[in-house]
């Protein structure tokens, strides 16, 4: 954990969940001309000189090529570094993760990468991070099954030609639903493998989805994210990754931009936060 104290006068935008992909079928960020208006958003962050913080999954590689995806966001990457942009890395770009602090990719914009750091900001200090981190299955480098479903969605995507289905409903949650007596057969094998052979009990498939693969997943969430507060010693957290805005003493989530609603966080240098929707209409 790095620690930064403040006393700059400038204001702080705070977003996440962007899921950029590569401008494919898969790309929820190709949808309703999302580009465009966060193009606009940025705008709104330069005319008040103010920071911006990406608080993870600004990319989506469970869905995409890599070298796609940052070769197809490229313009937004330059502007990006122009504005000093702070980024940390959530799973759904954890491909970066081992990259953070290394001098291994050339744009500027990697170069302010960084994981979850603490701030204090007027009298409050304040813990960023994506959120995935304090969850045991999702803290990990190997593909778990969350990372798997999202793959298969994007299979049933390509066929679509759209990451909608034309009754509005996500792709990867119907999947999910489908497929939810699959997994627990599977995973019964697996733990009666394991009991045959001595070997602990490691394999849920409801522990290893994303809270916004499985909302009930968000209250669980939500307590690590106070032991998180607690054990870094900060007054609040701001975190993304369950895809729904808050604004609360304790805790604050800039929610997504994934979907019809796109929302952000403001917060001034007296460590004021402020939730906001939006919307280029």
């Amino acid at each position: 954990m790095s620690n930064e104290n403040t006393n700059d006068e400038r204001a702080i935008f705070v977003v996440s969940d962007l899921h950029m992909g590569d401008g494919g079928p898969r790309d929820n960020f190709a949808v309703d001309d999302k580009e465009a208006q966060f193009n606009k958003f940025l705008d709104l962050v330069e005319s008040e000189n103010a920071k911006l913080y990406i608080l993870g999954d600004l990319f989506d590689f469970w869905q995409g090529n890599v070298g796609d995806i940052i070769m197809a966001r490229k313009p937004l990457l330059d502007r990006l570094a122009t504005m000093d942009t702070v980024y940390v890395v959530g799973n759904h770009d954890w491909d970066l993760g081992s990259l953070v602090g290394e001098d291994l990719i050339n744009h500027k914009f990697f170069k302010t990468m960084r994981k979850p750091f603490t701030q204090i900001i007027g009298d409050k200090r304040f813990y960023f991070m994506h959120g995935h981190e304090v969850e045991r299955h999702k803290n990990q480098q190997r593909p778990g099954w969350g990372r798997i479903l999202a793959i298969l969605a994007g299979i049933m995507e390509d066929r679509k030609g759209s990451p909608m289905l034309s009754a509005g409903g996500v792709v990867e949650k119907t999947l999910i639903r489908a497929s939810r007596i699959f997994m627990w057969i599977w995973n019964f094998a697996l733990n009666h493998f394991d009991s045959v052979h001595n070997k602990e009990h490691d394999h849920d498939f409801d522990g290893e989805l994303t809270p916004s693969q499985n909302p009930q997943l968000v209250p669980k969430v939500l307590r690590l994210y106070e032991i998180a507060r607690v054990n870094n010693g900060c007054d609040v957290v701001v975190a993304g990754h369950t895809h729904r805005p808050r604004n609360e003493s304790w805790y604050c989530n800039p929610g997504c931009w994934v979907g019809s609603r796109n929302s952000y966080l403001r917060i001034d240098p007296s460590g004021k936060v402020e939730l906001f929707e939006w919307n280029l209409n």
